[in-house]
C-alpha cells in the first residue's frame, strides 16, 4: 500500500485521536451537492433522450425515416406515382441499417357527414379492409363520429397523376366512396391528427386508377437513427439515378427534411442539455472544493507533523486528492441510486404528466442506458478532480514550524 493511500484512509476513517470519524456538516453538504448534481444530470439526459425517441418514433410511424419518391413530386400530399417491384424492395430492405420497407399512397379528399365536412388526406394502411377507415380522435370529435358510423369520402382526382405517362393535362374528376369508421388513433401532432385518415391500399389505387405496382412512394424505416445521414447517402446512391418502368426517376427524402421545425426544436434541446450538465458539474465541483478546503484546514496539524518528518508536498496533495476522490465516489453512488430510481418510477408509472397540446406527449418520457450513466459519472469525476488540483495546493503553504509551535 502506498503512503498516500494509507494516509488517505486514516484521514477518511479516523480522527486525530484514533476515534471513528463522523463527517462534519460541510463534508456531508459536499457529498449531497455531488449526489444532487448527478441526479439532475441523469434525469436531464433521460428526459431529453426520451423526448427525442418518442417524437422520432411518432413521426417515423407515419412516413418512415426516409422516403423514395418521384423526382418531380412536390411537398404536397398529392404526389406523382412511382412504380416498384419486389426486386427494388428487396434491394432497399437488404441495405445496412434498414429495418422495414413499405410502399404507401396518399390522396387528398373531403370527408362528409350529414352535418359537416372536413378536408383530409387518406393514407394507405394494409391492415384495413376495402371500405374501412381509421380516423384520429380529434377528427372524430370535430365530425361527431363514433365506431361503425358511415361517411362519404370525396376524392378529387387530378388526371395529371392518373398513371399515364402524360402529366400535362389539367382535367380533374371526383370519385365518391362510402366508408365505415372502424378505429381511432391519436399522435397529438396536429399536422397528422387534423389531416390524416388511414384507408385501404387497394381502394386508393382504384380511386387513382393506378396499377398494383404503383404508389406515392416507399417508406424506409431504419434501425439506428444516429446513422440516418450515412443510410440516406447510401440509399440515394442506390436509387437516385434509376427509373421505374414508366421512366419516372426516383429521389430520396429523409425525415429531417420533411419536418425541419420539429427537428430544429429537438436540436435546441441538445443545447439545453449541455448547459445543464455544465452547470451541474460546476456546482458539484465548487461544493467539493469547499469540502476539501475544510478537510485540509482541519488536518493542518497533521500536515505540519508529516512535513516535519520528511513528507513532501506532492505526497500530501495526492493524499488529500484521494480523500476527495472517495467523497466524490460516494456522492456519485448516491446520485446514481436516486437518479436511476426516479427514472424507473417515471418509466413504469408515469407520475409526471404533460399537456399533449404543447409537448405532443401525455407524460414525461424516459430513455437512458447503462453507458449514459457510466459516461456521466466518468465525466463528473474527471472534471471535479481536475478542479480540485488548485485547492489541493494549499498544503504547500502550511509551514510545519508555525503549526507545531502553536501547539
Amino acid at each position: 500500500m502506498s503512503a498516500a493511500l494509507f494516509l488517505a484512509q486514516r484521514i477518511r476513517f479516523l480522527t486525530d485521536s484514533g476515534q471513528k470519524r463522523v463527517a462534519p456538516p460541510a463534508i456531508r453538504i459536499a457529498i449531497a451537492g455531488i449526489a444532487i448534481g448527478v441526479t439532475v444530470m441523469i434525469l436531464t439526459v433521460a428526459i431529453v433522450l426520451g423526448f427525442k425517441d418518442e417524437i422520432r418514433t411518432k413521426i417515423s410511424d407515419f412516413g418512415g425515416d426516409m422516403q423514395v419518391l418521384a423526382l418531380a413530386s412536390n411537398r404536397t400530399f398529392e404526389k406523382q406515382p412511382i412504380c416498384y417491384n419486389d426486386s427494388l424492395l428487396e434491394v432497399i430492405s437488404q441495405m445496412e441499417n434498414v429495418r422495414h420497407v413499405m410502399p404507401f399512397i396518399t390522396k387528398p379528399a373531403v370527408i362528409k357527414t350529414p352535418d359537416d365536412f372536413l378536408s383530409v388526406v387518406i393514407k394507405s394502411d394494409n391492415g384495413l379492409g376495402d371500405r374501412e377507415i381509421c380516423i384520429s380522435e380529434s377528427t372524430a370529435q370535430k365530425l361527431r363520429l363514433k365506431l361503425g358510423d358511415k361517411v362519404q369520402v370525396y376524392f378529387v382526382q387530378s388526371n395529371n397523376f392518373n398513371g399515364s405517362p402524360d402529366y400535362g393535362g389539367t382535367d380533374a374528376s371526383v370519385k365518391v366512396r362510402s366508408l365505415t369508421v372502424t378505429g381511432f388513433y391519436q399522435t397529438h401532432f396536429s399536422q397528422y391528427d387534423d389531416q390524416i385518415i388511414l384507408g385501404n391500399t387497394e381502394m386508393l389505387q382504384q380511386v387513382g386508377g393506378w396499377d398494383e405496382d404503383m404508389a406515392s412512394g416507399i417508406s424506409v424505416h431504419i434501425k439506428d437513427f444516429d446513422r440516418l445521414s450515412d443510410t440516406y447517402d447510401a440509399l440515394s446512391e442506390q436509387v437516385s439515378l434509376t427509373q421505374d418502368r414508366r421512366g419516372t426517376q426516383y429521389a430520396v427524402q429523409h425525415i429531417q427534411e420533411q419536418n425541419p421545425q420539429i427537428f430544429g426544436w429537438l436540436e435546441l434541446l441538445d443545447t439545453n442539455v449541455w448547459v445543464i450538465l455544465l452547470l451541474m458539474v460546476v456546482v458539484a465541483s465548487f461544493t467539493m472544493i469547499s469540502g476539501l478546503l475544510i478537510i485540509i484546514l482541519e488536518k493542518r496539524q497533521m500536515i505540519g507533523l508529516l512535513k516535519a518528518l520528511g513528507a513532501d508536498n506532492s505526497l500530501l496533495r495526492r493524499t488529500f486528492l484521494l480523500v476527495a476522490g472517495w467523497l466524490i465516489l460516494q456522492g456519485l453512488l448516491w446520485g446514481d441510486i436516486i437518479g436511476v430510481g426516479l427514472c424507473a418510477i417515471q418509466y413504469y408509472w408515469h407520475p409526471l404528466t404533460l399537456d399533449p397540446a404543447n409537448y405532443y406527449l401525455e407524460w414525461v418520457p424516459i430513455s437512458i442506458s447503462v453507458w449514459h450513466v457510466v459516461a456521466l459519472n466518468a465525466g463528473a469525476l474527471v472534471v471535479t478532480m481536475l478542479m480540485l488540483l488548485v485547492p489541493s495546493s494549499l498544503v504547500s503553504r502550511i509551514a510545519p514550524g508555525r503549526i507545531l509551535s502553536n501547539d
